[in-house]
């Protein structure tokens, strides 16, 4: 049944893109480094387009990785604009075979705990959003995927909690959003809010639901030359959530430094400064940091405890409209450190 719906959804997504004056093409085969991954090769060609009045581009991003470490990844994550930027539909379809690594479940796992498995995992969100008044945006979601851990150690606790099968869940979302572009913004902000219901009368194996929260703040210091932006980030999983749906710190974009998902629990915050400082007009300077938790209830929220990360990196102009960068990062925890070197922004 998902296989079906997968093939539909990527239809209705190509379809979209049709009708649009200003289109930029760019193909992408390089290698690629994260210390979730080693190395790998990445081939990718993002498509942007828009109407000539238009303020946002619309994108299709198509995807697919291979790594050392035999995992990969096929997808395509759309986000198409039509009827004058007044409905927005957007979404993800992947089908991705990977390594994770699990640590348990709270902030204060130990690293000695460490197990891998492989995650097999396809499906697709979609979401559709209508303009209400300017720069707002109301819509609705649905999400369908299935997991299965495999791979899991003989000896390890995963074994005997594994979280296979098919999570199915409907939902809302909004958006504010006054960013002079949704690619490389520099100023304005961008507020959204989602909620995703999980439950077996949408064919669910699982009963659970996830609100989310992210905040995002551009401007300009120091003439256009060093720019400031933040983000504030938070989830809430409320009910049984399998282990692959909770939310977590780590990886390229949520406080590097940490390994992906090395801390997971019911309840995440973050906050996520960042400066840019022009160097030519092909290259910045980028210093970044990170803060935040995971917790397990609102009563359990101590912003007293927190995990902190920091580091640098470059930006390297490959296309001017809309600017899309390479981004090369080295970032540093209090119990680990990687590079990152990957397309687009961490926020």
């Amino acid at each position: 049944m998902i296989r079906k719906y997968l093939v539909i959804i990527s239809l209705i997504f190509i379809c979209a893109g049709f009708g649009f004056s200003q289109t930029s093409n760019t193909f992408f085969f390089f290698p690629f480094y994260m210390p979730e991954t080693s190395l790998g090769l990445v081939f990718t060609d993002i498509m942007h387009f828009k109407k000539q009045e238009d303020k946002f581009f619309s994108a299709l991003n198509l995807v697919a990785l291979y790594t050392l470490k035999h995992q990969f990844t096929v997808g395509a994550v759309p986000s198409v604009y039509f009827d004058d930027n007044n409905y927005l539909l957007e979404g993800r379809v992947f089908f991705t075979n990977f390594l994770r690594k699990f640590y348990g479940i709270g902030n204060n796992t130990s690293k000695d705990d460490e197990e891998e498995y492989i995650n097999r995992s396809y499906g697709f969100n979609i979401g559709l959003s209508r303009k209400v008044v300017s720069n707002f945006m109301l819509g609705v979601q649905y999400s369908l995927f299935d997991n299965t851990m495999q791979d899991t150690d003989d000896d390890g606790i995963l074994q005997y909690i594994k979280t296979n099968g098919v999570t199915s869940g409907a939902g809302f979302k909004a958006k504010f959003d006054t960013r002079d572009s949704n690619i490389y913004p520099t100023k304005g902000v961008l507020m959204k809010a989602e909620y995703l219901l999980y439950n077996n009368r949408f064919g669910s194996k699982y009963n659970f639901s996830v609100t989310n929260f992210d905040f995002r703040n551009y401007f300009y210091i120091h003439k256009k030359k060093v720019m400031f932006s933040y983000q504030l980030f938070a989830e809430f999983v409320n009910g049984q959530a399998p282990i692959q749906n909770l939310p977590g710190i780590g990886g390229q974009n949520l406080l590097r430094g940490f390994y992906s998902n090395r801390y997971v629990d019911n309840i995440v915050l973050a906050l996520q400064p960042e400066i840019k400082i022009k160097i030519t007009n092909v290259i910045q300077f980028v210093l970044f940091s990170g803060i935040g938790n995971v917790y397990n209830t609102l009563e359990d929220i101590d912003l007293a405890k927190i995990k902190t990360a920091s580091g640098c990196g470059i930006r390297i102009k490959v296309r001017n409209s809309p600017r899309t960068n390479f981004r090369l990062d080295y970032a540093q925890s209090n119990e680990s450190n990687g590079f990152y070197f990957t397309l687009m922004e961490a926020f």
